[in-house]
């Protein structure tokens, strides 16, 4: 370890500031205007790191290395030296701690600022928070208020205590065992006709990043995804408009992810854990959609609107055979034929009749 490699680790975290408040050789680390950690600059050799009092007591007695922190309170601050038996892991494993460590003494309205920081370490602009009403809602109160908020940026959520779906659909969760996310998008360039387009890159983010661990994922029109016969994702895109255009694109998905029981009476619900028997990291899996959505929203822009339907198509729900389906008039029995450029889904009944329908207007029969 030497000190640019940790000032640049430290300078990594949300929301960190640098400064010199003592002297021209301490570099003190602050987050939201608290210090966490202290570089010496003289020696070049040492950082001085908060730390609870049980774990620092045990830390000096394991390592020469750490020492109680010359001119703090050494009950809370240890001294952790570079060239010594700490290694490299575990000094940066300190940093996190004395992060975390003063984050949590923060009073509620300083915790509420630190939750709307923007991660930016993240692909995209992240904001983490651990409970909201609907990460959308979130979102929109952010672009009403706050000037400059970029693309992409991302609001994920620990809870939420209503998260929305299509039409007022609501969406099951336990805290912190499935990805709840919204990210807004300014498609300025896209007229409101076209609209469908972003739903198709979306869930086709979606689909694709969960193709990566497991198989039968498919995306039901419009855009919820599908694991055989059982829904792991639901969506809400909700769309602004100036004009002819979409000013504001606010995408808002519940992905489930860890979850093994869910309660609700929902009929078909599934998570990748009960899919695979396996835990995920959250986070990763929400980095990979965003990398997706990015490179699909690059060809949305560059007019390559036909590659993006034909992934589409080739993607979806019972696309080949002829299945139960539900609209205003009954039960029948169709075949998808396509999905038109403004999201409208052909079939073709068994007495070979075409049927258009819009969202909501008809309903798959899965038993």
């Amino acid at each position: 370890m030497n000190v640019e490699t940790i000032r640049e680790y430290c300078l990594s975290k949300k929301g960190v500031t640098e400064s010199f408040p003592f002297d021209d050789v301490s570099l003190v680390m602050k987050v939201l205007d608290k210090m966490f950690a202290l570089i010496d600059l003289e020696g070049a050799n040492s950082i001085s790191l908060k730390c609870d009092p049980e774990r620092a007591i045990e830390l000096r007695e394991h390592y020469a290395g750490i020492e109680g922190a010359y001119h703090f309170n050494k009950k809370y601050w240890n001294g952790v030296y570079f060239d010594r038996d700490v290694d490299d892991k575990l000094i940066k494993e300190l940093v996190d701690h004395s992060y975390e460590e003063v984050i949590k003494k923060f009073t509620k309205k300083l915790r509420a600022e630190y939750d709307a920081l923007p991660d930016m370490s993240f692909p995209v602009p992240l904001i983490h928070i651990s409970e909201t009403n609907s990460t959308n809602s979130y979102l929109q109160t952010l672009c009403a208020k706050q000037q400059g908020v970029a693309a992409f940026t991302t609001v994920v959520a620990d809870f939420q205590t209503s998260g929305r779906g299509q039409r007022g659909n609501s969406w099951e969760s336990e805290p912190k065992k499935n990805l709840l996310f919204s990210f807004v998008l300014f498609p300025d360039f896209l007229e409101a006709r076209r609209q469908f387009l972003i739903s198709q890159i979306v869930s086709l983010a979606i689909k694709e990043e969960l193709d990566s661990y497991a198989d039968d994922f498919s995306i039901k029109w419009p855009n919820d995804i599908y694991w055989k016969d059982k829904k792991i994702c639901g969506m809400l895109i909700e769309n602004d408009l100036m004009g002819r255009n979409i000013s504001q694109s606010i995408s808002g998905i519940g992905i489930n992810v860890n979850q093994e029981v869910f309660h609700s009476t929902a009929p078909n619900p599934v998570s990748l854990r009960q899919i695979t028997g396996k835990q995920y990291d959250i986070f990763e899996i929400l980095k990979n959609i965003m990398l997706r959505i990015q490179s699909d929203y690059e060809l949305l822009r560059n007019g390559d609107t036909e590659l993006i339907a034909h992934r589409y198509e080739k993607a979806l729900f019972r696309k080949e055979g002829m299945h139960r389906y539900k609209d205003a008039d009954g039960e029948f029995f169709a075949r998808i034929i396509c999905v038109e450029p403004e999201g409208k889904l052909i079939l073709e009944d068994d007495a070979q009749k075409k049927r258009g329908y819009m969202f909501k207007e008809v309903e798959y029969l899965l038993i």
